[in-house]
Formats: structure tokens, C-alpha cells, sequence
């Protein structure tokens, strides 16, 4: 999934917005950052934040031809994370990531959903369900002043042009629309600087994890591989270019698979 939060929206801990006097978006911490896959369920990996003391009213949007891509941020005790969540990102926030150290439970998680954009409305109806679009539990005690500065919701891929309408007419809310490539760069940088153990070579069914070192991390060739196929030179942090690509990918795979 391309990442759709801008470094411009998240401001710093403590800072005030002048116009509503609602509290500003705390920056995420992402030191100890770790993919979670919970064991019981078969639900998309998360990324565990074990370090985060603030809540982040994060929700962002990747609509594209065929998938809608979500990722929405929770506390391990927020109820927007049913009962066997919650213990299980318990679980997860206490063990140890990789080294001898186990983080205290004080932290909370990045969570990614998949819905077919053909099947939107269950996509609005999740959101509305959650309260997402209004900060979830604790932004909503500033759901009054949000609704009057209209919410927004980042969103990237040629669905939020489409589909604009739809989510200001279902949720009240605007879809800010970030440019796809910047996010798409901007996330696989913070993938492979941030996460332990995202690159990996997979040959003969064997999967071998490639240390990267983020002061050598450029130039690479990302591929980005959805309904539509980008092949992108990254040259480094917000500097690229798009060297070649196709139409033909997931999308048209999937025709032919109906046919």
C-alpha cells in the first residue's frame, strides 16, 4: 500500500491549531517499529508501534481499480479493536522485538484492510462503523469542531477523484488527494528505513532477509505492481522518476481469469 500521510499533517507533540483550538496530530514514534501477524485470525500483518504514547487520528485511503487499500491507527485498549485483538496486540506490544529488550504495553498499532472497490459502500460502512473519519475514540470528543472545518481524509489513486462525491455525500468528509507516486516512494522509504526485516530475496521457496543500510539505500528500482504496472528509479528521499511501466497487471490477469 502506498503511504498517503504527508509529513506536512502531522504536526509536532504539544503544538495548538489556531483556528479550533483542537489539539494538532502528534508526529508517529517509530522507533522499535515491527510487522505483527496475528496468529488466530486471518487478518492483513499490522505494524506494532510499541514506543507510541500518543493517539493518532490517522486514517488514509489508497483507491485504486480494483482494491481499496485502508490503514487506520488504534490503541491496544481502544474500542475500536474487538476483545481478541486487544489481547492479542497485547501479546505483541510485550514481546520482544528481535533483542533482549520487552517493551512496556504502552503503545498501539498501524492496521491495513483490503475491500474490492467494485464493493465500496462496505468500505464507507467499516469507517462510518468505526468513526474513523471522525479521529475514532479520542478525537471524538472533537468531532463538533471537526465537522465544522469539514473532515478530510488522505487519499491517493484514481478512485479518489471517482469517487469524491461518494464519501462527501455517505460520510460528510473531503478526500484530500495525495499525489500516488510521492506517496508510493515516500512509503517504501519509510518501509525499508523503518522496518526490521522488509527486504527479502525469494528463490527456490526460500526466503533470505537482506540487511539495509539506509545511508546506502539509494538508487533502487521500485515495482509497483497493482492494476496497472510502474517500474519507478528512486534516486532518493522525494527524488524520482517513473522509467517505464504497462496497463496490463492485476487487473487485466483477473479478466482473464473470469473469461
Amino acid at each position: 500500500m502506498a503511504s498517503s500521510v504527508s509529513q506536512s499533517s502531522i504536526l509536532n507533540e504539544g503544538e495548538l491549531e489556531d483556528n479550533d483550538k483542537v489539539p494538532a496530530r502528534p508526529q508517529l514514534n517509530l522507533s522499535g517499529a515491527a510487522i505483527f501477524q496475528e496468529k488466530s485470525q486471518g487478518r492483513d500483518p499490522a505494524i506494532l508501534l510499541p514506543n507510541q504514547r500518543d493517539d493518532i487520528p490517522l486514517l488514509a485511503l489508497d483507491i485504486g481499480g480494483t482494491l481499496i487499500k485502508m490503514v487506520y491507527f488504534s490503541r491496544h485498549g481502544d474500542p475500536l479493536v474487538d476483545d481478541k485483538q486487544k489481547r492479542s496486540l497485547k501479546e505483541g506490544l510485550e514481546v520482544s522485538n528481535g533483542s533482549n529488550r520487552s517493551y512496556p504495553v504502552k503503545g498501539g498499532c498501524l492496521h491495513f484492510l483490503k475491500f474490492d472497490t467494485r464493493k465500496i459502500n462496505e468500505c464507507l460502512d467499516f469507517i462510518d462503523s468505526k468513526q474513523l473519519h471522525r479521529g475514532g475514540n479520542y478525537w471524538r470528543s472533537f468531532s463538533e469542531a471537526a465537522s465544522k472545518n469539514n473532515a478530510v481524509i488522505k487519499a491517493t489513486g484514481g478512485g479518489a477523484y471517482m469517487y469524491a462525491n461518494l464519501f462527501k455525500e455517505r460520510l460528510g468528509v473531503n478526500l484530500d488527494k495525495e499525489d500516488e507516486m510521492d506517496s508510493l516512494v515516500a512509503g517504501a522509504n519509510f518501509l525499508l528505513k523503518a522496518i526490521h526485516h522488509e527486504a527479502f530475496t525469494h528463490m527456490d521457496g526460500q526466503k533470505e532477509f537482506v540487511q539495509i543500510d539506509e545511508n546506502d539505500l539509494f538508487p533502487y528500482l521500485l515495482v509497483n505492481i497493482g492494476s496497472g504496472v510502474s517500474i519507478i528509479k528512486v534516486d532518493g528521499n522525494g527524488s524520482f522518476q517513473r522509467v517505464d511501466g504497462t496497463h496490463a497487471g492485476g487487473g487485466t490477469y483477473c479478466g482473464q481469469e473470469c473469461f
